[in-house]
């Protein structure tokens, strides 16, 4: 497990007006985020859509993206979905396609009960015993909650090999992070942060690493607000660490649709300010920034750096 720590990006995928993935596009931006220093990349996730797509296009954009990483950086692919069987379908297509490791949500739609949530990661283990399995803990899109009792169960069995939280609790984690630490787990199962403003933070609470979305636009930002923080350089963290939020506080010029919508066409129309993508588009139904507000996007980036100073 050693080389899953550090900033996962998750990353973002970019789309063609009818929704399917841009290969030129991704493959620039995969470049990007690698030249940026990222330790890693999860394919697949919420900021990569995934629920809003095609299953093939699912499969695809995994296949892609490891063929284009081409083993500089572990590729870490989502495969969650509201039932086991089509959990099983999407970690078949990540398996082939060579990904590192997969992960998995919670099924969504139904409140499903912690013994449930357990028997579905311990089928996708038992189907994949060789791929190190992350649980992907996000009950705000899909409901269900992890307890620590029931995470810690299957870190304990070796069912799962580590985790990304995203629900913001970091008391939630930091119990976690201890519980782990106190069994002598932290080798076998590693602890990231889905956060984008406390990457620095994270590593005092115990996080391996963080998988911030606003990675996707300021890679370096983020890597140094982590690194600077596991060396100690808290004034370096804080720096880095402020750059990135700025970033991502571009979508507030957003004045409808989603929350999350509005960080997926933010982000995407900084990578095509920057020629790294050819389109913005995001999958309906999420509504991408109107032109009144791309010119109010444009104008605030005009003032942001896009490393932090000194770097």
């Amino acid at each position: 497990m050693a080389p899953f720590r550090g900033i996962f990006c998750p990353m973002l995928t970019p789309l063609n007006h009818d929704e399917r993935i841009d290969q030129a596009s991704l493959n620039r931006l995969i470049d990007f985020l690698v030249d940026g220093g990222v330790h890693g990349i999860w394919v697949m996730g919420t900021t990569g859509e995934f629920p809003l797509l095609l299953e093939t296009e699912r499969a695809r954009a995994v296949a892609l993206t490891v063929d284009q990483v081409a083993g500089r950086v572990p590729v870490i692919a989502n495969v969650g979905d509201s039932s086991t069987a089509l959990a099983l379908r999407h970690a078949r297509h990540a398996v082939e396609a060579g990904a590192d490791a997969l992960a998995c949500t919670p099924p969504h739609y139904y409140l499903h009960s912690m013994d449930e949530v357990m028997t579905h990661y311990r089928a996708l283990k038992l189907a994949f015993p060789e791929q190190p399995l992350f649980i992907y803990n996000i009950p705000q899109t899909v409901k269900v909650r992890m307890t620590l009792e029931a995470t810690l169960q299957l870190a304990r069995e070796g069912t799962a090999s580590g985790i990304k939280d995203s629900q913001n609790d970091l008391q939630w984690f930091r119990s976690l992070a201890a519980a782990i630490r106190e069994e002598g787990r932290e080798s076998q199962f590693r602890l990231f942060l889905g956060t984008r403003t406390l990457i620095d933070v994270g590593v005092v609470a115990g996080a391996h690493g963080a998988i911030p979305a606003n990675s996707n636009v300021v890679p370096r930002a983020c890597v140094m607000a982590y690194e600077s923080a596991v060396a100690g350089d808290w004034a370096g963290a804080r720096a880095a660490q402020a750059l990135a939020t700025r970033y991502d506080d571009l979508s507030e010029v957003a004045r409808g649709g989603s929350a999350n919508a509005a960080t997926l066409s933010s982000l995407k129309h900084v990578l095509r300010s920057w020629g790294i993508i050819d389109d913005p588009t995001i999958a309906r139904p999420s509504r991408p920034l109107s032109p009144d507000e791309v010119a109010e996007l444009d104008r605030r980036l005009q003032s942001l750096p896009r490393v932090p100073p000194g770097d």
